[in-house]
């Protein structure tokens, strides 16, 4: 399947200038000619996520419709109607398992496929980003970023671990977002990414720095990176103290260790994104999905 789209780090991302502009050239339309759907079920519908999402797109002058499904129940031909006509489908970042698990519940991510197989765009960050490939390294955890959060000043909101979730597995591998980022829990994301990788050795991983992108268009793909934004990337060193611009890394494990490569600005996609040798489910799932579950459909 031929994939175009821009996944960024983060959901921020979006926001920056020029970012949108990219997605806009991968249709090879006007911005008046292109719909933007917006999924945002990672982030419950919640109108002020979906505003920080969408602004760009509007000022540009992309029509934009949203499809709410993270408590609400649409009908199938809606959900038809509406991922058939987009030329861009835009997600949301939050909370990655309650999304994916919401679509598979709702039928919604066969539509999604079936969407990107005729040739929409996709873009996001964060959840946004992971949810379109094999699998991903995931705050799905949090309980910050459940249906019902714990607040943030609560001790228990501190206590968290990485999981690997699914994705849609219209891209191959393991997607790490945030990749210079440390969460609430303490955790640096790519510490805990070269952990994840070793407890999964038959899948490959990329890392995504917060304010990276990685823009699809075929077989190429480009990095981009936020202007005047830090990251991890020294030269050809990793660095955790935002001294650095922001880049990407794949990760995949040899002789039994993760090891990590600067990803080049640009190149075959084929050559970035491998598929799996095996694909083992996390035993923390269903744990997460209890402390976050689906609402009864």
């Amino acid at each position: 399947m031929v994939v175009r789209g821009l996944l960024l780090g983060s959901g921020a991302g979006l926001a920056e200038p020029g970012m949108a502009e990219r997605v806009i050239e991968l249709t090879g339309g006007s911005a008046a000619a292109i719909e933007v759907l917006y999924l945002g079920t990672a982030s419950y519908d919640r109108p002020e996520a979906r505003e920080r999402q969408v602004t760009r797109f509007a000022r540009l002058g992309c029509r934009l419709t949203p499809l709410d499904v993270a408590t609400r129940v649409p009908s199938t031909a809606e959900m038809e109607e509406l991922s058939s006509r987009a030329t861009v489908l835009l997600v949301s970042g939050g909370n990655t398992l309650y999304a994916v698990d919401r679509w598979a519940q709702l039928g919604l991510d066969r539509l999604l496929r079936a969407a990107v197989g005729r040739g929409a765009v996709i873009c996001g960050g964060s959840a946004g980003a992971i949810c379109w490939f094999d699998g991903g390294h995931s705050d799905s955890m949090d309980p910050t970023t459940y249906r019902r959060p714990l607040a943030d000043d609560d001790p228990r909101a501190r206590r968290w671990r990485y999981v690997r979730v699914d994705g849609l597995g219209l891209l191959p591998g393991l997607l790490c977002p945030h990749h210079d980022a440390t969460q609430s829990n303490g955790v640096p994301r790519a510490v805990d990414f070269a952990a994840m990788l070793a407890r999964h050795p038959g899948e490959t991983g990329l890392g995504l720095d917060d304010w990276a992108g990685l823009l699809l268009d075929g077989e190429r793909y480009e990095l981009v990176a936020a202007d005047g934004r830090p990251g991890s990337v020294r030269e050809t060193t990793f660095v955790d103290d935002g001294s650095g611009r922001p880049g990407a890394w794949t990760w995949e494990v040899r002789a039994g260790q993760p090891v990590t490569k600067l990803v080049p600005t640009n190149g075959r996609v084929a050559t970035l994104l491998r598929p799996a040798r095996a694909i083992e489910p996390d035993p923390l799932l269903e744990r997460a999905r209890a402390e976050n579950p689906l609402p009864a459909t």
